[in-house]
């Protein structure tokens, strides 16, 4: 009798998962630069320079990953990292000014 009753109760629940995958499935794809709004201005660029900034973190990794693996030499690596660096300056100064604007925690 439990295992009909929990039979059941999962093809219900089967039944609930494809009637909303068919429902999602009609509507029109998200544009991803939509998906996330703010409120104001200041907190767009915020949110612009925090996603940039982790962008460029990713960069610098996997620069590393390329000199480690000797895809690149040295001189490129150092060259890249350091306009990479004053890249990530520039930014994590500007969220700096932003949150500061903003009242937020530093």
């Amino acid at each position: 009798i439990e295992l009909d009753k929990n039979i059941t109760i999962l093809r219900d629940k089967e039944e609930e998962l494809e009637k909303a995958i068919s429902h999602l499935s009609e509507q029109e794809p998200i544009d991803v630069d939509e998906a996330v709004t703010t409120t104001t201005p200041l907190y767009k660029q915020l949110l612009a320079a925090f996603a940039e900034e982790a962008a460029t973190e990713d960069a610098i990794y996997y620069m590393g990953e390329a000199l480690r693996r000797g895809v690149i030499d040295l001189d490129v690596f150092l060259k890249q990292v350091r306009t990479l660096s004053r890249k990530q300056f520039m930014l994590r100064a500007l969220m700096f000014k932003c949150r500061q604007k903003a009242g937020l925690a530093g």
